[in-house]
């Protein structure tokens, strides 16, 4: 148990370092307590639900660049935007706003924020895993088998 421990705290902590795809993998292991030690999905656990948010500049400046027109200033398409997200995830977050009668409001909307180079930064992670994998093809028998 103690060894589990103190690998449990060791991946949460790499984990934290690492972000990106690693917090993904981290919520699948934290959700299989069917698979996993305890001390593992316990200690992962706090990537379900509580991963660092963008700052609201950040996340302003992502809306900015990626969804209004070059003329156009944030408050000309949002008359409300909560700074504070609903949720955040390891890819995306979710501000509520109220979209200007320009675009249909007074409307209430959610926003979903994609954080910046996170595509590119999950590309680079998956070819790491495949070039990790790799080596595994051709193994006669793996140390785990899910499908049995």
């Amino acid at each position: 148990d103690v060894l589990h421990y103190k690998g449990a705290e060791k991946l949460a902590s790499t984990i934290t370092s690492l972000k990106g795809f690693y917090v993904k993998t981290a919520q699948i292991i934290a959700s299989r307590q069917d698979l996993f030690p305890e001390q593992y999905t316990t200690a992962l656990s706090c990537f379900t639900d509580d991963v660092d948010p963008m700052s609201a500049s950040l996340a302003r400046a992502v809306v900015q660049k990626e969804l209004l027109n070059k003329d156009e200033t944030f408050e000309d398409v949002f008359v409300e935007f909560d700074d504070e997200p609903l949720g955040s995830a390891s890819v995306a977050q979710v501000h509520r706003a109220v979209l200007a009668e320009k675009y249909g409001g007074p409307k209430e909307v959610a926003i979903k924020i994609q954080r910046p180079s996170i595509e590119s930064k999950l590309m680079g992670d998956i070819g790491n895993l495949k070039a990790l994998a790799k080596p595994l093809r051709d193994a006669d028998a793996l140390p785990l088998d899910y499908y049995t």
